[in-house]
């Protein structure tokens, strides 16, 4: 049974774990798909999908999408949830897969960048994958919040195996010398209220295992006041200059 037969009301949304109780990436995602604003007919690559949630969430749009990761128990699950004849999921390194060039309209990439090793040649991948004038939208750990110490950022670099914190000027350095030009940023998570939120959230995340069922309820609570705090206003992503996530949305330069 594919999940267009499921219907949209049982989506395993954010794998099998937090649904979308995860503020801390609810934001980001949601922003890196209005502007990647998948067409019917588009074809689409997904670098790092994951679980497949938001590849199904693509594929509604009418686009066909090709998901990669090399993570085989997440593939399997997204193939056994979402595999349809618009979404297709396949076990390929991104610095090593070897597309058509041009096979890819649009790319899209949540929050991989960053753990990368050589996340120049997936990005050289990519574009070479892509069509030009192509759209590429991704997702990356900044942490450049001013309220942020030193300590925090270097533990969120081990605990989240964060190889590189971006900001749009490395990122555009290295988007550019991929094929790549920046066509707008925006920040997610860039107030001192979201920032406190994010604090507590790093704090669920380290229970230890007796206590992790209380992970759930917590990002229930922090969800809810992040949600709450948007009623009273909140930055827009384009208009902060900082913030917990960087979302890029690039073009592919004509060769």
């Amino acid at each position: 049974m594919t999940a267009q037969t499921r219907g949209p009301s049982r989506p395993a949304r954010w794998g099998r774990r937090f649904s979308r109780l995860n503020f801390r990436r609810r934001d980001e995602c949601d922003l890196a798909l209005r502007w990647l604003d998948a067409a019917e007919g588009e074809r689409i690559l997904d670098i790092g999908c994951g679980d497949g949630y938001y590849d199904w969430l693509i594929g509604r749009s009418g686009a066909h999408v090709t998901g990669i990761d090399i993570h085989g128990q997440r593939l399997a699950f997204a193939r056994r949830r979402y595999g349809s004849e618009r979404t297709r999921f396949l076990d390929l390194d991104a610095e090593s897969a070897d597309f058509r060039d041009g096979t890819f309209d649009k790319a899209l990439s949540l929050c991989v960048l960053e753990h990368l090793a050589n996340e120049e040649r997936v990005l050289s991948n990519v574009s070479r994958a892509m069509k030009a004038g192509g759209r590429l939208v991704l997702t990356a750990d900044s942490l450049t919040n001013p309220g942020i110490t030193p300590a925090e950022r270097e533990r969120h670099r081990r605990r989240y195996a964060v190889n590189t914190f971006y900001t749009p000027v490395n990122a555009g350095e290295k988007l550019s010398r991929a094929g790549f030009e920046i066509e707008r940023t925006g920040y997610v998570l860039s107030t001192a209220w979201a920032l406190r939120l994010v604090r507590i959230s790093w704090r669920l995340d380290e229970l230890p295992a007796a206590l992790a069922f209380l992970r759930p309820l917590g990002y229930l609570v922090l969800g809810v006041a992040h949600s709450v705090s948007s009623v009273f206003g909140r930055k827009t992503p384009e208009s902060a200059t900082s913030g917990l996530t960087l979302v890029i949305q690039a073009r592919r330069k004509a060769a």
